[in-house]
């Protein structure tokens, strides 16, 4: 019932700081998250960094262009999106290194199967991203080029939206065999 509790406490964090619009207190709960944290705190800093580092960036060139072109750019709306997301995806690290929500969603079957369902799926996709990784680098004699790796990352990501796509038809099937969907 604990880990439940700290569901519900996320979802409710999550609202509250899409209503903060003052990106002086967005820094402070950054900071808090930070510091509650503990051990953690840096492995899930830097994951959230780098796991919003592709979005946030075409994020804030599209509107820096755009805010550009009308001359109406702002500053603090762009670091107000920044934190934002950072603050969120933080929360959202450090909610799922806290709690087991297998553990937290035990009071409706259904949710715990798709929890599992879903872990089952980070764990296949995690697994095919190593072999890809692991059979290139298993072939290359000095460190690849950037145009290699970026070669790689679109094989991985076909490979990936694949396997997704062949598993989300398969477990869809199985779901309404099994009455989880009312259609």
């Amino acid at each position: 019932m604990r880990d439940l509790g700290w569901i519900l406490l996320y979802l409710l964090t999550v609202v509250g700081v899409t209503l903060i619009h003052q990106p002086l207190y967005l820094l402070i709960g950054l900071v808090v998250v930070i510091l509650f944290s503990g051990s953690l705190r840096w492995r899930l800093l830097r994951k959230a960094l780098l796991s919003m580092l592709l979005f946030n960036t075409a994020v804030s060139l599209g509107y820096l262009i755009i805010a550009l072109l009308r001359d109406e750019f702002r500053v603090e709306y762009l670091i107000l999106i920044n934190v934002r997301v950072l603050l969120l995806v933080m929360l959202g690290f450090w909610l799922s290194a806290r709690i087991n929500f297998a553990n937290a969603l035990r009071f409706s079957p259904t949710l715990t199967f798709l929890t599992t369902l879903a872990a089952g799926q980070i764990r296949l996709m995690s697994r095919i991203i190593n072999d890809y990784r692991a059979a290139f680098e298993s072939r290359c004699l000095k460190r690849p080029s950037w145009r290699d790796r970026s070669r790689l990352a679109v094989v991985q990501t076909e490979a990936v939206v694949e396997q997704s796509h062949h598993a989300a038809t398969e477990i869809g099937q199985a779901m309404r065999s099994r009455g989880v969907f009312n259609d």
